[in-house]
């Protein structure tokens, strides 16, 4: 991994400390330098993006629902919950669900790394099974179970 500025690797050597401390074993993709977690029924990936010269922003995203079948109402629902959701929003990538929130680095602490896990995790974990239920498609841990945790992004696969 690159990083862009000192304060973007600062910030990433400050998550991964935090994370340590948070988690018993944090996956860190070394190609990326996105960490991943378990969090209650969701996996949490982690990053670090450059927000300028001289700032960072973290964002913590879940893999809500995979493989979801696109429908009208199910997208106008989800725009009605971003606005509803006092922090973070969910987002659509091909047929797959996720809802993330972002902080800025210089603000990266353990107590609120932490209370952006868990706003993240708590809300992904409350609508997951509601999504799958009346749209198909299958939670991270189900995906992770099939899959047995690997999945091929690159290629498009769902």
């Amino acid at each position: 991994m690159q990083f862009e500025h000192e304060h973007h690797e600062e910030t990433h050597t400050r998550m991964s400390e935090i994370l340590a401390e948070l988690f018993d074993e944090p996956y860190l993709d070394e190609e990326t330098g996105h960490f991943y977690v378990g969090y209650g029924s969701t996996v949490l990936e982690l990053s670090v993006e450059p927000y300028g010269p001289e700032e960072t922003t973290v964002e913590v995203t879940s893999y809500c629902v995979q493989g979801v079948r696109l429908q009208e109402d199910l997208l106008l629902g989800l725009l009605e919950l971003n606005h509803e959701q006092p922090v973070g929003a969910f987002s659509l990538v091909g047929t797959d669900i996720f809802f993330s929130q972002s902080l800025f680095g210089r603000a990266l602490g353990r107590k609120n790394l932490l209370g952006t896990i868990a706003a993240v995790a708590n809300v992904s974990d409350e609508y997951d099974d509601r999504i799958v239920e009346k749209y198909g498609g299958q939670t991270a841990l189900d995906r992770i179970r099939d899959t047995g945790g690997r999945r091929k992004r690159s290629a498009g696969v769902s």
